[in-house]
């Protein structure tokens, strides 16, 4: 778990901070068919999106599970590539286990290897499920508060927000650092 705070901690000094737009004001993705789920942050409105990846008949690139871009919405509105060290640092993932038979991929995040997360179908639809407040539940957001120290970013917290599909009920959880 501090591995993925210290990771996303040096993301923050990489790629700039700034704590003038309130967790409120974020704007919603777009809708994708095959959305998985998005980070957040509270220095700005940038988001990282996890798109499935997906081939002929809905079967999962197991090459490249997923795909993860930015929209920049703190510029322009665009879409935009992750950088190698935005990849390697925090917002990429790395695949573990590939089960072709039943269509499932488990990755972790390279800035949260402590949960991981299973590529899985559930209602026709391919969900991301992860561990949240003890249960498990496709994992539709995830937003990470900072607070300002002198120059460097602290994390605060991590929020995960999903859906428990056995419960039928939305779950949350909040991890402090």
């Amino acid at each position: 778990m501090k591995t993925f705070f210290l990771t996303l901690l040096t993301s923050f000094v990489f790629f700039g901070f700034n704590t003038r737009l309130p967790k409120t004001n974020f704007p919603e993705p777009p809708a994708s068919a095959n959305r998985l789920f998005y980070i957040q942050r509270s220095n700005n409105a940038n988001t990282v999106i996890y798109d499935a990846n997906l081939i002929a008949d809905k079967k999962i690139n197991f090459q490249k599970p997923i795909d993860v871009y930015w929209i920049r919405y703190a510029e322009k509105g665009q879409k935009e590539d992750l950088s190698n060290l935005q990849w390697q640092l925090a917002y990429g993932y790395k695949t573990h286990t590939v089960n072709p038979a039943s269509n499932t991929v488990e990755i972790t995040l390279n800035a949260f290897k402590n949960r991981p997360i299973t590529l899985d179908y559930h209602q026709g639809k391919l969900a991301a499920f992860t561990q949240i407040k003890g249960c498990r539940a496709s994992l539709q957001k995830v937003f990470v508060q900072l607070a300002s120290t002198a120059l460097i970013p602290k994390v605060d917290y991590i929020e995960l927000f999903g859906f428990d599909s056995v419960k039928n009920q939305a779950v949350y959880e909040r991890i402090y650092v």
